[in-house]
Parts: structure tokens; C-alpha cells; sequence
């Protein structure tokens, strides 16, 4: 049975989750809050789980089907314990819920003003956005299992591996070691540029995991260049640093297609964004314009100007920035780069067939990479499932009484993982609603497929 090829890896993983629990409740032990105990429990009770799990387990391979329950559960019972702790602390439970998964899947759509919750509950959101974006898999890859088919199969799912690269425990311990100097340099670089050693830490955390929850209701002026910046790096392919620095050799990055894919579309984004907004008679300065559109790309989810009042044309240039997301191998959400090159290849390949001999063989290739069939068709499959599921989500939407633009815009938000919300997304729609939303995070942080494949071969075996 499938629990029993996964306990020790499960065991491990949810070990891991339980001793992550502990730093909430160091914050609210400093803050004078009334959640230590509670989030000190739940780290004692996941970590025993996982122990359980663990004890007596046999260290074995496990197939690329296993690996995906373990993704799936990795990222729900950490937004399950989360959502136990603010329902057992008086919160509604629709809105415990939706701040939990917004949190673990990075996207950062909330319920609630933040400036008026707990200074703990505002620390877990962002402390949950940095553990869902490297993802605690990776963690346990890094320094808790033995090389082997196991580990590459559970880096796939979580951080996609490329072709060229050695062995999967290094890449991982690297990219580890990338997240955290990326954190500490974006803390050191908020905090000398004025904001608070608190505020710093929650932006940090938001930032390098593309999460995009806020420690204050206003985005803090004297870090928007710095945040841009950061954006922007952590929204690139983590395994693309590890190679520079690994070989020295610059051309990793300017040889890389998504980097140059992500300022192409940026350029392309910013320019529409700056152009629908002044069209419509309001203003927006050049660097607002480049923030809130490298913020939907990179699906950080900040923002320095109302998304409400914009007018319609630009809600529907960010939607669709937020949709096509940043690169593969980041901790970015949304449809990808790497697909977007991918889709705009194979349509070059077939309009070529039509007008081309009968004869002629035409490849797709990324690079010195020739892309085969089975992955284009994944790739194609993958885009047309986070279509559909949009569809899904925004009918839901429309058949309750809400408006298109609004609809579409924080729909595309949820299954970006990205963020950026207008005023209808608020504690007082309809719980179904909040609950496709949720949905629709969870499928966006994991991909569509994972979740359908997971489902699947559940069905599968209740038939069998």
C-alpha cells in the first residue's frame, strides 16, 4: 500500500512542519499575544505525527505517484493546523481557512485588514508564504535523505529539475542556501532603508517566497526600488544562480530563455498598464507602473495603488500578467514562462508544417534542448487545465450576481498565487466563494494536474 512506501519520508516531512510551528510562537511570546501555547502544541502534535510515521518505517523507493501525495499533504496540513489554531482563537472558520491556504500556497489574498490583526497571525501568514514557497520538501532533500531516485522525483514536483545538472541532493541544498542569503539580504537591505525590524522580517519573508502578504495596509515607500528588485530575482529559475555560481560563468543567466521571456512580457505588460490607466484620464507614475506589473508577473501580490480603481483595460493587463507568471524553477506561481516559450514554439512549428513539404521534420527547441512530444503535450495539457479551471471558478463567480472584470481579476489572483485583489474579494462574500477561491490557490501553488493526478489515482483504487 501507498502509506506504507511513504511513511518514512512523510514522517520526516511533517517533523520538519512541527519544529517550523515553534517560531510563531516565539513571536507571540515576544508580543505578549495569547497564541504561544497553541501554536507550541500544534508543533508537538505534528512533529509527533510525523514521528509516528517515521518510527519502525523502512527507507524504500517510492514512485512518482507517491511523491505527489507527499506534495499534496505537505502543503494541506500545515494550512489545516493553522486554520484549528485562529477558529480555536475566535476567527470564522471560511476566513481561518482562506488566510491559511493563501498563506502555505503563497498567494496572499486575505479576508482581513492587516494593521488590525494580531501581530502573531500577520507573522504565520508570512512565516507559512516562505516555508509553501522553497517548499519543506526541498528542506527535507537537502539534508535529511540519501541520494536516489526518490529525491528527484520529489525535487520534480516541487522545483523542476533541468537536464544538465548534477546530483539533486547538491541542487537542493543549494537552492536552500540561496533562499535563505536572499531572505537575510532582503531583511538587512528593508531594514536599513528605514521600516522596523519587525516589518522588515515579514517583507523579507513575503518577498523572496513571491507571497505578497503585507505587514502594513500601506506598502512602506522606502522600499519599493529595493522590493523590485528582489521581485525580480526571486521570480527567476533558483537553479539558474546555482549554476553561475557553481561554474562562474555569467552566460547561465544571459543564455537563459525565461529570464529574457519575464523582461520581454514585463516590458510589454508595463507599457499597456502605463498606457490604460493615463488614457483613461487618471495618472500613475512610472515606477507605481513597474511595480504593481512586475509584482503581478512575478505573482508577489504587493501593491502601491488601488487595483479596485483601476480602470477595466488595466485590471485585465494585470489579470493577465498574473495568469502567466514567472519562471519555472522560482517561487513564482502561474502558468510559467517556460510553458508560455513553449506553447509560442510548438504554434511556430505547426504554422510552419502547413506551408513546408510534406517531408520536412521540424523540432522544437529551447536552446541547445530538443523538447519531445510527451513533454509539449504536458506542457499544452498543464495551460489548458489552469484555462479551464479559470472558466470553472469565474462561472461560479458570474452565477452569483458578481461582475465580470472583478470576477476574472481576483480569480486569476487565486490561481497565480499572486495576491492582488479588489474590494469584492472581501469576509462578506458567500462561503462556496471563499472556498473556490481556496480551491483554486491550492491548485495554482501545486498544479492543476498534480491535484487531478492525486485524485485520480484515488478513484482509481476506491474502484478497484
Amino acid at each position: 500500500m501507498w502509506i506504507e512506501r511513504v511513511r518514512y519520508y512523510l514522517g520526516l516531512i511533517l517533523i520538519l512542519l512541527g519544529a517550523s510551528f515553534t517560531a510563531p510562537a516565539i513571536v507571540s511570546l515576544v508580543y505578549g499575544e495569547d497564541y504561544t501555547v497553541d501554536y507550541l502544541l500544534a508543533s508537538a502534535t505534528i512533529a509527533l505525527i510525523g514521528y509516528l510515521l517515521w518510527r519502525g518505517s523502512i527507507q524504500e523507493e517510492i514512485t512518482y505517484t507517491d511523491s505527489l501525495y507527499i506534495a499534496v499533504i505537505s502543503f494541506l496540513l500545515p494550512a489545516i493546523a493553522n486554520t484549528i489554531i485562529m477558529v480555536l482563537n475566535g476567527f470564522d472558520p471560511w476566513d481561518s481557512l482562506f488566510e491559511s491556504i493563501s498563506g502555505i500556497t503563497t498567494t496572499g489574498l486575505s479576508m482581513f485588514v492587516t494593521e488590525e490583526l494580531p501581530k502573531t497571525i500577520v507573522f504565520v501568514r508570512a512565516w507559512l508564504q516562505w516555508i509553501g514557497g522553497i517548499g519543506i520538501v526541498i528542506v527535507t532533500i537537502g539534508f535529511l535523505l540519501k541520494p536516489g531516485t526518490v529525491a528527484y522525483q520529489l525535487f520534480a514536483t516541487h522545483l523542476r529539475k533541468e537536464a544538465y545538472m548534477p546530483s539533486v541532493r547538491m541542487i537542493a541544498r543549494a537552492v536552500l542556501g540561496l533562499y535563505g542569503f536572499l531572505t537575510i539580504a532582503a531583511f538587512l537591505t528593508y531594514w536599513l532603508s528605514g521600516i522596523g525590524v519587525y516589518e522588515s522580517i515579514v517583507y523579507a519573508l513575503t518577498t523572496t517566497s513571491t507571497g505578497g502578504f503585507a505587514a502594513t495596509n500601506t506598502f512602506p515607500r522606502a522600499i519599493v526600488w529595493p522590493t523590485i528588485v528582489f521581485m525580480f530575482i526571486s521570480a527567476q529559475s533558483f537553479t539558474r544562480y546555482y549554476l553561475l555560481i557553481k561554474f562562474r560563468r555569467i552566460k547561465y543567466l544571459v543564455n537563459a530563455i525565461q529570464i529574457w521571456s519575464f523582461i520581454a512580457v514585463n516590458a510589454i505588460g508595463f507599457l499597456l498598464f502605463y498606457l490604460a490607466i493615463t488614457w483613461s484620464g487618471a495618472t500613475v507614475s512610472y515606477t507605481d507602473a513597474l511595480f504593481n506589473t512586475l509584482s503581478a508577473l512575478s505573482t508577489t501580490g504587493y501593491s502601491t495603488i488601488d487595483m479596485t480603481s483601476l480602470p477595466d483595460s488595466a485590471k485585465y493587463i494585470i489579470a493577465i500578467l498574473m495568469l502567466i507568471g514567472a519562471s519555472m524553477g522560482s517561487t513564482g506561481g502561474g502558468i510559467k514562462q517556460y510553458r508560455l516559450i513553449v506553447l509560442v514554439k510548438e504554434l511556430g512549428r505547426r504554422l510552419k508544417k502547413i506551408y513546408s513539404p510534406p517531408e520536412t521534420i521540424t523540432v522544437v527547441k529551447i536552446g541547445d534542448n530538443v523538447i519531445g512530444d510527451d513533454e509539449i503535450y504536458m506542457h499544452v495539457l498543464v495551460i489548458h487545465l489552469y484555462i479551464i479551471a479559470l472558466a470553472l471558478s469565474l462561472m461560479i463567480f458570474l452565477l452569483s450576481g458578481y461582475p465580470l472584470i472583478d470576477s476574472l481579476f481576483n480569480v486569476a489572483s487565486a490561481l497565480g498565487t499572486v495576491g492582488l485583489q479588489t474590494v469584492m474579494l472581501n469576509n462578506n462574500i458567500e462561503w462556496y466563494l471563499k472556498l473556490v477561491i481556496s480551491i483554486d490557490m491550492f491548485l495554482g501553488r501545486l498544479e492543476v494536474i498534480t491535484v487531478l493526478a492525486v485524485i485520480a489515482h484515488m478513484i482509481d483504487r476506491i474502484r478497484h
